[in-house]
């Protein structure tokens, strides 16, 4: 029997110490991964734009003003702040400081998840969770910290709250989504203690003695300021008549994604796969019904995982408000993981309690059998989006801010009066239906790569507004900017194809009178897809030879 015991605990002991060589390993790859993907990825708008906040906003303006523009909390612009204002390195910074987020979750993952380890050594190299909210560094890189470090907190949420709610603290002032979540999680807490005090007799000062709900108090508050500072303003995209976002799908069916789809979207399918909003985006008929086959499956599973481990509540109450929040207000293709995020909570939560109880013991092995089945091939195929999407990413340029700051340096055109195109919105006839000169394409990408705005008709040629405002602007507004511009002179040098003729007559300035000097495609990735965009510089005729720049021709492109 000693023998016996000696030999079991040397076999475990070497487990562990295998277990831990193999944590290492993960974590070495990973990390080696994720910064050669940093080398070949090119920063697109979203990334791009919340460094120009970080760095050319006051504090002031951040946490008064952006906000209520912006439409989420200022955490991962405060973040940047002191790496962007201190003229730090812009992709390396945004590398390292993703990595630094993203990193210490794997780490977590590995060490303290209760999934088997074949699912945690898997895991980090999934498309959200690699490459989508990692190499891509965003404020989601943040989240997904927040929820692993909530799935630890979870089971010490009664005896020590204040890190449960610490936890619920900060995704509330990361994400108006993460505001959300942590309501409906709140929710099935208060309900939780008001049954726990139910039991033992119920009774007032106990009630009111109970920290929790002072901790529960104190998280509410957070959340009402936060709500506060992100209230959109009248005149802001999403909530101006002059948004121009067209409504194309119904409510029911964004409803019907969130719930039913959503699950299934973020492991096996790709029905929501155009860059665009939940609200506009084109479902194909074919993809929307494969995915409405999947969902069900999967939510099936899910429902019955939740009913067996009791904890069917804690997914249903969050999830039901993200979706509604998400039908209702706003929901883009890049926020489709902080619904993973949260599924991964609660699966972490459910198999730390799983039950011990063999009520229908060949029924439930059967179910388990399908669920592992479809964990596996879940994983397959979201590691072979995240391949998919490296390759793409490696032989595309993702976003050509880099290639065109670039190319704009080698001929010293930031020396020039440059003009970028403003949005101008036509109907089916051509005529022009609305105006934003808020709003200039291509600026924000290559921003970062030089020290002040290049851009005369981009917030007026202003330093310490170098970034989208996302306030629409009115015909007032726009006749001004329009005065504005005409005084400042011919442009010397367009990027994109501004609309002339709004501000010259044809005789005086056209398209005509200017040469196409670059042009480049970019390629946004979407797990195993991309959507093409192309980008142009144009330069005067007439200083081409001065630039010693030659003009392209259109023929041979």
């Amino acid at each position: 029997m000693r023998i016996g015991e000696y030999l079991t605990s040397v076999r475990q002991k070497l487990g562990v110490v295998q277990e831990r060589y193999v944590r290492m390993a993960v974590m070495l790859l990973y990390a080696v991964l994720h910064l050669l993907m940093a080398i070949v990825h090119e920063p697109w708008f979203d990334e791009a734009e919340a460094w120009q906040i970080a760095k050319s906003a006051s504090l002031q303006t951040l946490l008064t003003e952006v906000t209520h523009y912006e439409g989420h909390p200022p955490l991962w612009h405060l973040i940047l702040m002191p790496f962007a204002k201190a003229g730090a390195p812009y992709e390396l910074s945004l590398t390292l400081i993703s990595l630094a987020f993203t990193g210490v979750a794997v780490y977590l993952i590995l060490r303290f998840s209760p999934f088997p380890l074949w699912v945690r050594v898997t895991l980090p190299f999934t498309y959200f969770f690699f490459y989508q909210y990692s190499v891509i560094a965003r404020v989601y890189c943040v989240m997904m910290l927040e929820f692993v470090l909530l799935a630890m907190a979870y089971k010490y949420r009664n005896t020590k709250p204040v890190w449960y709610v610490g936890v619920m603290m900060l995704i509330c002032v990361t994400n108006a989504y993460g505001i959300v979540l942590a309501g409906g999680l709140s929710i099935v807490w208060l309900w939780e203690i008001w049954r726990e005090h139910c039991r033992k007799g119920f009774r007032w000062k106990s009630l009111v003695c109970d920290r929790r709900l002072w901790y529960l108090a104190g998280l509410l508050l957070v959340a009402l300021m936060v709500i506060c500072q992100i209230m959109p303003r009248e005149d802001t995209y999403a909530t101006s008549s002059r948004g121009l976002c067209e409504v194309r799908n119904p409510f029911w069916l964004r409803l019907l994604y969130m719930i039913l789809i959503l699950p299934a979207d973020v492991t096996m399918t790709n029905v929501f796969s155009d860059d665009g909003f939940l609200s506009m985006t084109n479902f194909m008929p074919i993809s929307l019904a494969s995915g409405c086959i999947m969902g069900i499956i999967i939510v099936g599973l899910i429902v019955w995982f939740g009913r067996r481990e009791h904890t069917l509540c804690l997914l249903a109450v969050p999830y039901l408000l993200f979706s509604l929040f998400a039908s209702v207000v706003y929901f883009a293709l890049h926020h489709m993981g902080i619904g993973l995020f949260f599924l991964l909570f609660w699966i972490w939560v459910s198999v730390e309690k799983q039950s011990k109880r063999n009520h229908g013991l060949r029924f439930d092995k059967s179910i388990l059998k399908i669920a592992k089945g479809m964990t596996i091939l879940s994983l397959c195929v979201s590691i072979s989006w995240s391949v998919s999407a490296c390759v793409l990413d490696m032989g595309r340029e993702y976003s050509v801010g880099r290639s065109m700051a670039a190319f704009m340096k080698e001929y010293r055109l930031d020396q020039y009066r440059i003009m970028a195109m403003w949005k101008i919105i036509r109907d089916e006839e051509g005529e022009i239906i609305a105006r934003d000169t808020n709003f200039c394409e291509g600026v924000v990408e290559i921003a970062p790569y030089f020290d002040q705005n290049i851009v005369y008709n981009f917030n007026y040629g202003r330093d310490d507004c170098n970034y989208i405002t996302h306030i629409s602007a009115d015909e007032k507004q726009n006749a001004i900017a329009y005065e504005t511009w005409k005084k400042e002179g011919y442009p010397e040098v367009l990027l994109m194809q501004p609309e002339l003729s709004e501000l010259y007559d044809a005789d005086e300035l056209s398209m005509r009178d200017y040469a196409l000097v670059y042009c480049a495609p970019s390629e946004m990735v979407w797990k195993n897809t991309s959507e093409y965009y192309v980008n142009y510089i144009y330069v005067r005729r007439d200083l081409l030879e001065e630039i010693g720049i030659e003009e392209i021709n259109v023929h041979n492109l």
